[in-house]
């Protein structure tokens, strides 16, 4: 398939909302300036005994009307009267579009997307389709100031073993394979070598997994992620970003306004434009870009023993031992 061929092909986006018609308006806006072809909207709805709820569901829902009168975009809406909470909602959006459509494209209400994201995504979703381990494309991807893509790396995309989920998409035959009742986290907890590789996407991937299973967290995409892992997948990020997250302003659920100090690389450069994509066929983990995203998302240095072993290692000339390194190939 040539890249005319990829332009060509588009799949459904699915917009999530809630409560915040200011965020509404300026995620919904950047997206309709791409021309999609058709959206789905999904909005949960107020929180019992919450009036202020009530009201700003009200004009978010405003919001979208406004915005989609006089386009010609195929507009499906889900306007919720209950409120099935961050992680239920959310796993009801996508599950209910992907039992219509092959894939889908999801968009949150705080991610501000590049005019070229929808172009990107839908490239994307049609170069892996029928590659079953790819199970994610993230549209997100960190700035250069956490974690810096190779000079010499050759693709505008790596492998990860993290999906970012700020402006991202699925397939229907992946997402539906994985567990939401979390059946297999008693047995996997116990071995200690599968934590090890569930953790190389960033040590904190046991510990979110962990929250989830015992009820500390409303989150889905950890689970999400195990599936990745467990089926030997991998996520498709790109080399530089689509989006921008706007919710870290203590809005939102899993964002607080203390990240507003980390995510802040849309202001200093401008969101990736590129439309012609060099993806990367042959898929691997590429060991200098795996190994510096796993120190941004641990949550403390490696063991001092670790470090002083690596570093005799090198100084021998060898591989560091305690480094993720292992090409997948899928």
């Amino acid at each position: 398939m040539d890249i005319g061929e990829f332009m060509n092909t588009t799949f459904p986006v699915l917009f999530i909302t809630f409560n915040r018609p200011e965020h509404t308006r300026k995620t919904l806006e950047s997206l309709l300036v791409q021309h999609p072809q058709e959206i789905y909207v999904f909005q949960d709805g107020p929180r019992v005994g919450n009036e202020q709820d009530v009201v700003n569901c009200g004009l978010v829902r405003q919001v979208i009307e406004k915005l989609v009168r006089d386009t010609d975009i195929l507009v499906h809406r889900h306007y919720s009267e209950t409120n099935r909470g961050c992680r239920d909602a959310i796993i009801y959006a996508i599950s209910s579009v992907l039992r219509e459509r092959e894939a889908v494209i999801v968009v949150e209400d705080d991610i501000i997307t590049s005019p070229a994201f929808l172009s990107f995504m839908n490239q994307a979703l049609a170069h892996y389709r029928e590659r079953k381990g790819v199970f994610s494309i993230s549209g997100f991807s960190h700035s250069p100031s956490r974690f810096a893509i190779p000079d010499d790396y050759d693709y505008d995309v790596y492998c990860s073993p993290r999906l970012f989920n700020w402006g991202w998409g699925t397939w229907a035959d992946r997402w539906f394979l994985t567990d939401w009742s979390m059946q297999y986290f008693t047995e996997f907890s116990q071995h200690l070598y599968e934590i090890d590789a569930f953790n190389r996407g960033g040590d904190d991937m046991m510990p979110m997994l962990c929250d989830e299973y015992n009820g500390r967290s409303s989150a889905w995409d950890i689970q999400f992620a195990y599936s990745h892992f467990y089926n030997h997948a991998v996520s498709i990020v790109p080399c530089q970003s689509y989006t921008y997250n706007i919710g870290c302003d203590g809005s939102g659920t899993h964002c607080n306004d203390t990240q507003k100090k980390v995510e802040t690389f849309a202001e200093i450069s401008a969101l990736n434009s590129k439309t012609d994509i060099k993806f990367l066929d042959a898929l691997y983990f590429d060991k200098r870009i795996i190994n510096r995203q796993y120190n941004v998302f641990s949550r403390g240095k490696r063991p001092f023993y670790q470090r002083v072993i690596n570093t005799l290692a090198r100084l021998m000339g060898k591989q560091p031992p305690f480094s993720i390194k292992k090409k997948i190939f899928v």
